[in-house]
């Protein structure tokens, strides 16, 4: 990881991880029922940690967020 991709992820907002802070990965993991509570946790699919909860990405799925990554 470069000094700047360290500092982004030092830096970022409360809430849902897109990107995995700890490998830089995209998947995710949800094993749990449609109806799981929204503390349920969402874990990173390469190295197994946790990117926030389902609550988290819920409001996430319903920000209307269209910009969620720098080019």
């Amino acid at each position: 990881m470069t000094n700047s991709k360290a500092s982004q992820h030092t830096t970022a907002a409360p809430g849902f991880k897109i990107v995995c802070e700890i490998c830089d990965g995209l998947g995710i993991v949800f094993d749990c029922a449609e109806d799981a509570p929204a503390t349920t946790q969402i874990r990173c699919r390469h190295c197994g940690a946790s990117r926030g909860t389902l609550g988290e990405l819920r409001d996430l799925s319903a920000s209307g967020q269209h910009d969620l990554f720098e080019i």
